[in-house]
């Protein structure tokens, strides 16, 4: 290696520029080639949904934070009856602060669903809540639910939505 070093030191004149010509093209070139490998190998990025349930002292509401990168599906268990939906897209928590000024609607504004109380399809949500980039609260959603106050329902948010579900609506009920 020593002898190698030696033998560049005493390059002179038109030969040692060429050299340090050469290896700022080489230099050079890396960037392009890097971007080449990232644009020909694809990234698995696997479906992700987050819900926080925001706390609420009203009896027969459910609200949750919503923030995903995929579709996804809302289930419900212990409870029969119909269960109404409301999806916020931006606003104020608690009057501080804000969420959704990234986001976009992911399903449906507004439905109704019947819940058997064993796990039924309540919300079908077919795109990512995130429209353009930031923070997860601000490519999150609110979604509210509203049901029989003597009840005390479980959500389950399943990233991915499965198209093939279906919703059974409540009677009479605009989605």
């Amino acid at each position: 290696m020593k002898n190698r070093l030696k033998k560049l030191a005493q390059l002179k004149g038109k030969k040692r520029y060429l050299l340090v010509l050469w290896l700022g093209l080489e230099l050079l070139s890396l960037p392009a080639a890097a971007a080449q490998i990232m644009n020909r190998v694809s990234f698995k990025i696997p479906p992700i949904v987050n819900a926080v349930e925001i706390p609420t002292s009203e009896r027969g509401v459910s609200r949750f934070l919503v923030s995903s990168n995929s579709g996804f599906s809302v289930t419900s268990s212990d409870i029969i009856g119909e269960i109404h939906i409301e999806v916020h897209v931006s606003g104020t928590l608690h009057g501080t602060s804000r969420f959704g000024d990234a986001a976009q609607l992911p399903g449906p504004k507004n439905g109704c669903a019947q819940a058997n109380g064993l796990g039924s399809n309540v919300y079908l949500a077919e795109q990512k809540t995130a429209n353009t980039p930031g923070s997860p609260v601000q490519q999150a959603v609110i979604i509210e639910f509203t049901y029989d106050a003597a009840a005390q329902p479980r959500f389950k948010f399943t990233p991915g939505a499965d198209v093939t579900a279906t919703l059974e609506s409540c009677q009479g009920a605009t989605s």
